[in-house]
């Protein structure tokens, strides 16, 4: 009989034992990378997904805490919301706060000066000036009102928002009976009306504005007024805020798309998602090239660990062969 190749025999069985050690947190985080991947255009599967990672109990329990202590009751709620959709207890006292925050009368005496501010200047930072700001606009005083102010502000000198100029000559056009060709018209006037809001304060990014510009200018209105459309739809899903939100991570009509297929599926979890999430909420990303590398770095060790594991099957029993092998 001749003597085991224990070089060789050590050399594959070193190999198999490193690549299956690799594999105990490689493959795991190329399943993880693969699934991102997959779900990436979906926004809430990608949402569920980090999640998964990014919120614990722990974690809403102290996002609920530190909304009441800033009297931020929808937050507050939208977050026991996600936390009962995910399964994560929340304390019964904790609830009853945000309940007692959220109470119809508490909010009566918070919104009734609001409601009448986004009537008149069309400004809404809450639901009772969104409100406010909507029925405005649904009488076409709101249309009026910006394009007036923004008169004003070519006869002054100052600047003129062109956006705010298409908007609010778009809201004109379809309170003038011309709905139809816009589609669904109530989710297009409110619509109209966040995305006017969203340019008041901020909340609406220079890039998407900017896109949105050059498709009212350039002819491509239709794509522009699905934009807005989706915008209130998210608006009747998920409220102002979480539309606010979800607009100051949107680069462009694609992601208000995704905007509104997040608040589709999590309605009134949205504000919590966005929140907790941010634009990870809507795209993957710069971590799309490092979810690729993960995926296959996880299939090449998955493949090097078969073949290790061959060829310490062969090693092992290449002794074997030859002793059965007939001597001439």
């Amino acid at each position: 009989m001749r003597r085991l190749p224990l070089a060789r025999l050590f050399a594959a069985a070193s190999l198999l034992v490193a690549l299956a050690g690799s594999a105990h947190w490689l493959l795991p985080l190329g399943r993880e990378g693969l699934a991102l991947l997959m779900a990436q255009d979906d926004a809430a599967r990608l949402a569920d997904l980090r999640l998964d990672k990014a919120l614990t109990a722990e974690r809403a329990n102290r996002e609920i805490e530190e909304a009441l202590a800033g009297g931020d009751t929808e937050l507050a709620a939208s977050f026991v919301e996600l936390a009962d959709a995910r399964a994560l207890p929340v304390p019964p006292e904790l609830r009853a706060r945000v309940r007692a925050a959220s109470s119809s009368t508490a909010e009566a005496m918070r919104g009734a000066g609001a409601f009448g501010r986004g009537f008149v200047t069309g400004e809404a930072e809450d639901l009772a000036g969104l409100a406010g700001a909507t029925a405005g606009d649904l009488t076409v005083w709101g249309d009026v009102r910006d394009l007036g102010r923004q008169a004003g502000n070519y006869l002054r000198g100052d600047t003129v928002d062109p956006l705010m100029v298409g908007l609010a000559g778009a809201g004109v056009a379809a309170t003038a009976a011309t709905y139809a060709a816009f589609g669904a018209p109530l989710t297009l006037r409110a619509g109209l009306s966040l995305a006017k809001g969203a340019r008041r304060v901020g909340a609406l990014s220079l890039r998407l504005g900017d896109q949105l510009i050059g498709l009212l200018r350039s002819g491509r209105k239709a794509r522009a007024v699905a934009a807005v459309a989706d915008l209130g739809r998210v608006g009747e899903k998920a409220g102002m805020r979480a539309t606010f939100a979800g607009l100051r991570h949107a680069d462009d009509v694609t992601d208000v798309a995704r905007l509104r297929r997040l608040s589709d599926a999590k309605g009134g979890q949205t504000l919590a998602v966005l929140k907790t999430l941010g634009r990870g909420a809507l795209v993957l990303g710069e971590l799309s090239t490092k979810l690729a590398f993960w995926v296959i770095a996880a299939a090449l060790n998955l493949l090097g660990l078969v073949a290790a594991f061959n060829n310490f099957v062969v090693a092992l029993l290449r002794p074997l062969w030859r002793q059965a092998r007939p001597v001439d």
